[in-house]
């Protein structure tokens, strides 16, 4: 899998991602999320990101991405956000992410 991790995201999680062997793209320092919903389409990547305007279906519509992962974990301690995505990257394959959002929570993640 290859993901495009938004600036938001914290370094300890870019960090993870890498040591699990996945493909971690990073957006130009400050693009806008506009850059980043055309960059994710042209490299197929999978957004990670904290920012909930990618929740929104209608701006960014699931089916139009290799998948979009929204982080609501607050606070966005590092430890939590890995233990997280560490157990929905065991449960879910590319497919089951692929044209989907996931909001990933502390305690579980949703699909919509």
């Amino acid at each position: 899998m290859k993901f495009l991790v938004d600036e938001n995201v914290r370094k300890e999680v870019i960090e993870f991602l890498k040591s699990f062997g996945y493909e971690v793209l990073l957006p130009p320092s400050g693009a806008e999320d506009e850059e980043i919903a055309q960059i994710a389409k042209q490299t197929k990547s999978i957004i990670l990101t904290h920012d909930q305007h990618f929740a929104n279906i209608l701006m960014y519509p699931p089916q139009e991405f290799s998948g979009i992962i929204r982080i609501k974990i607050h606070p966005p301690k590092a430890e939590d956000i890995t233990t997280a995505l560490h157990n929905l990257l065991n449960k879910l394959s590319y497919e089951e992410i692929n044209k989907r959002l996931i909001v990933l929570e502390k305690d579980g993640f949703r699909i919509r």
